[in-house]
């Protein structure tokens, strides 16, 4: 089985490929800074999922993890519209998505839904025999979201 994990957003989307129970290769998505301010969220979100497209037809997953920001007190519209756009590509994809709060990811990773993104990636490069290796802030999350999926549902 292959997964792919997402730390999702906006301008900027973490993705982590595992084959079994391995991490396999871990990326980010991000809007080029020229174009970012040209386009609106709508624009964002279909660069996205162009780019998801391609991952797919590169690494083929089985399925996909989804990591949701939580904790947010106001209304997020482009947020809506990014968790809209991506059950309706998994859906295209026939991949079946499973989506996660960070926080629910984070307590289980890290035993404390509020840990600060350094904490979590020192957690899950522990957890992963990682230490030492450098990746973004979004790569970690996405490696938490996927190594919390299959710590959940197995391989």
């Amino acid at each position: 089985m292959t997964l792919l994990a997402l730390d999702a957003g906006v301008m900027e989307t973490g993705w982590a490929v595992f084959r079994s129970d391995r991490m396999f290769d871990t990326g980010v998505i991000k809007m080029v800074p020229n174009r970012s301010r040209t386009l609106d969220a709508t624009g964002r979100v279909e660069y996205l999922v162009r780019c998801l497209d391609e991952l797919v037809a590169w690494w083929m997953p089985s399925a996909v993890a989804y990591g949701q920001p939580s904790g947010l007190r106001w209304p997020a519209p482009s947020l809506e519209m990014l968790d809209n756009a991506l059950v309706n590509w998994s859906a295209d994809q026939r991949m079946p998505l499973y989506t996660y709060s960070a926080q629910e990811v984070r307590a289980a990773i890290a035993r404390h839904s509020n840990v600060p993104p350094d904490q979590l990636a020192y957690a899950i490069m522990r957890r992963l025999g990682l230490i030492g290796v450098s990746k973004s802030t979004h790569e970690w999350e996405a490696l938490a979201v996927g190594y919390y999926h299959l710590c959940r549902w197995g391989s």
